[in-house]
């Protein structure tokens, strides 16, 4: 199972994540989420180490012209995963057609450097039936990576292991749980679902249970 940290403290700083990186490659975890501006500083330390940069976060609501700026500026700065966030305005509105359009334009210029893309959904906003709806545009896209929230949002472990199971049983995409798991029970429960990948929301807890 993909096991990945996430640095997303509002408040955080350099040392703070660097430290939280640091962390992460001891335990070798597969990759890091951090916010973009620290990635070309974090990379100077740790070249060997793979990161993710959270694409218009937490909402999602630039435009594609900007987001695609961003994609580009993380990507120079060392990048090894995009994560998109989906605009959820869109979503509401159920304009598919302007969805559609900002996704593909946003994976093109990955695809262009040979970055993979992911999608991050919060699931708890929509009923299944949209979040299915929604894995089910992007496989058809050629995004097959969703990431099912950005942590912000109050969450269930069972409802987002349960979510997470369907959304790979119904669609073509495999599904990394963000999640505050916060013991090892937690981790075997995704890890016997089968679910592709878990993000962890704290470094203290990624020393205490991996």
């Amino acid at each position: 199972m993909l096991t990945e940290l996430a640095c997303y403290n509002q408040d955080s700083t350099y040392k703070e994540i660097l430290e939280s990186v640091f962390i992460a490659s001891q335990k070798k975890l597969d990759s890091v989420a951090i916010p973009s501006g620290f990635m070309s500083r974090v990379n100077e330390f740790l070249d060997d180490q793979k990161f993710s940069a959270a694409i218009d976060f937490p909402y999602g609501l630039s435009g594609t012209s900007v987001r695609v700026h961003e994609i580009i500026i993380a990507i120079r700065q060392g990048a090894s995963y995009i994560d998109l966030v989906l605009n959820n305005s869109y979503v509401k509105e159920e304009n598919w057609k302007s969805i559609r359009k900002d996704l593909k334009d946003c994976l093109s210029v990955c695809l262009s450097h040979n970055i993979d893309m992911r999608v991050i959904l919060e699931y708890r906003l929509f009923p299944i039936k949209t979040v299915l709806l929604i894995c089910d545009l992007l496989a058809e896209i050629g995004v097959y990576n969703v990431i099912n929230s950005t942590g912000f949002v109050v969450d269930n472990i069972s409802d987002n292991a349960l979510t997470s199971y369907e959304i790979q049983q119904k669609t073509g995409c495999l599904v990394t749980s963000c999640v505050r798991a916060y013991n090892k029970s937690h981790l075997k429960m995704f890890h016997d679902m089968n679910i592709h990948g878990i993000r962890i929301m704290s470094s203290k807890v990624v020393s205490s249970i991996i």
